[in-house]
């Protein structure tokens, strides 16, 4: 008699029988090859309900049984059981066509009565070995799927504190609050959700949108702190500081990112009518992530006091929004924060309030 390796001899191993009893004989075999954990229905009734409400690693059907039919049990088995879980089918046909029939719904195996229990012993030592590498192998897989969702956590969290370190550098040197980059982020954020970009995107967009303004750590204090208007020299250099924040933040590595955010820099002052800087796009030639931000940034800024002038308050800022429709701003953008958007930035500012 063939002996069964000890790492399969717990296998959960079920015969589902005629009423006859044919499969009397294979039980008392599978008992003396050291398989212990054996269950033996004779009424379909009984076994299918158990088969698919309970774990097992192994099937041996007679596909003879009567109402619902062996063929019927396969089909419904593959329909809502794993398709490698092994079935070896047991039948008195021993035509080529009845074997191709159960081959095709998804038997792991064909055997024909009389059943050879030598042939039977290892057909079945085969089947289970191939199962539970299976098993092991999805064991494996979800494992390291685990550590990939692990470290890219990790990762996520190192990327998110290496771009607050970066925003606290702009901060320091544009004297501004760092609840003014919280709230462009959040804000771009929750505008992109609502035009519908993915949740991924939506993820680095709040990341890359609060390093927009990251270029003006290279624009000279005189005119970065200057408490009045700046003269048309002046404006030209603080201009620069799109190019500076493109050229600080574009990484060749493909950091997606750094390259949003590098976007972001760039293109945040361009506007939809072409009248933008630094190259002058129009339209939908700008990047969306830019259009967002520039919304935001600019009623943000509209809602902040400065040196040489008092915060607007929302509802002019909102008026602003709207009247640039179309020029400054991209009109879908604006369509969507006047419907949805408005009262959630006015929390925003409620929430991370200078």
């Amino acid at each position: 008699m063939l002996n069964i390796p000890e790492h399969l001899c717990q296998s959960n191993i079920v015969l589902l029988e005629a009423t006859e009893g044919n499969l009397t004989l294979p039980a008392s075999a599978l008992n003396a090859a050291g398989l212990k954990n054996i269950r033996v229905f004779s009424d379909p009734a009984q076994g299918l309900p158990w088969l698919l409400e309970n774990s097992w690693d192994l099937l041996l059907l007679d596909l003879d049984i009567p109402r619902p039919g062996g063929l019927e049990i396969i089909s419904l088995l593959r329909k809502y059981l794993p398709e490698s879980l092994p079935i070896i089918a047991v039948s008195t046909r021993r035509d080529l066509d009845s074997r191709r029939r159960a081959l095709d719904l998804g038997v792991s195996d064909y055997l024909c009565k009389p059943v050879d229990i030598q042939e039977m012993l290892l057909r079945l030592r085969n089947h289970l070995s191939l199962w539970f590498t299976r098993l092991e192998l999805d064991k494996e897989r979800r494992l390291l799927e685990r550590r990939v969702e692990e470290r890219t956590r990790d990762v996520q969290k190192t990327t998110e504190m290496i771009t607050r370190c970066l925003v606290r550098v702009s901060e320091y040197r544009d004297n501004q609050s760092g609840h003014h980059m919280i709230r462009i982020g959040e804000s771009a954020a929750l505008l992109a959700r609502a035009y519908g970009c993915r949740t991924p995107w939506v993820n680095q967009l709040r990341l890359a949108a609060t390093m927009h303004d990251i270029g003006k750590v290279g624009i000279p204090d005189r005119i970065l702190l200057k408490p009045g208007p700046l003269d048309a020299e002046e404006t030209q250099v603080m201009r620069e500081h799109v190019e500076l924040g493109y050229h600080f933040l574009s990484d060749t590595s493909g950091n997606a990112l750094l390259q949003l955010a590098a976007e972001v820099a760039r293109y945040h002052h361009e506007k939809w009518d072409g009248s933008g800087y630094p190259q002058g796009l129009k339209g939908e030639a700008i990047p969306l992530s830019a259009r967002i931000v520039a919304l935001c940034d600019v009623y943000d800024a509209l809602r902040a006091a400065r040196p040489f002038r008092q915060a607007w308050s929302g509802k002019e800022a909102q008026l602003f929004i709207r009247e640039q429709a179309g020029r400054y701003f991209d009109p879908e953008l604006v369509k969507l924060m006047d419907r949805q958007m408005f009262e959630s930035f006015e929390n925003l500012r409620m929430i991370w309030s200078d």
